[in-house]
């Protein structure tokens, strides 16, 4: 049993709730790698690497080893519908995707602190290699977008594999569903 000591006053749980923020906060900076320490595979010019994604996996290890420098597309196909939770919806009433949602669909404001990554929305997808996350830490926003293609276009900082994950709140991932297939293709 977790004996917790009462708290009687506004002021006192507003505090409360302010440390908890500010120390989970915390957590949402540079990602923390969960993954499998062995090389991944390696694609040469032209190839491609299928997989399914899961948005309720917080460090998803594609398998795929990139190469620094080399140019790379991600083409995602949602197989299923994505939702936060009880969010189903991005602000502009429409089924939630790869961009994510703005922090307006959350419950209350200050939530936005939780997430992985302050400077991308909710639910968006995000993408790092773990040898250089700071430096790699991207969100599907910040990549170049081909509509003719319906790809997404990135370079690789470093060699390394590359992870992937919905950007949330590293306690929330179990409320998490969707799923959706992804190519990875090396383009040069």
């Amino acid at each position: 049993m977790l004996l917790t000591p009462r708290i009687s006053s506004g002021i006192h749980r507003l505090a409360l709730t302010g440390l908890i923020m500010a120390g989970l906060a915390a957590c949402a900076t540079t990602p923390i790698s969960l993954m499998d320490s062995r090389p991944g595979q390696s694609l040469a010019r032209g190839e491609s690497a299928q997989m399914h994604f899961f948005t309720n996996i917080s460090d998803f290890d594609t398998g795929v080893q990139l190469a620094a420098g080399a140019r790379y597309s991600l083409h995602i196909r949602l197989l299923s519908n994505w939702t936060d939770g009880s969010i189903t919806e991005n602000e502009s009433g429409l089924d939630i995707d790869e961009r994510g949602f703005a922090n307006s669909q959350m419950a209350w404001p200050w939530l936005r602190h939780l997430r992985r990554s302050g400077n991308h929305q909710w639910f968006e997808l995000m993408l790092y290699q773990p040898r250089c996350a700071g430096e790699s830490l991207a969100g599907i926003s910040d990549l170049e977008f081909d509509e003719s293609s319906s790809s997404y276009y990135f370079v690789a900082n470093c060699d390394g594999k590359l992870a992937l994950f919905v950007n949330d709140s590293y306690v929330t991932y179990a409320n998490n569903a969707g799923y959706a297939n992804i190519a990875l293709s090396r383009v040069e």
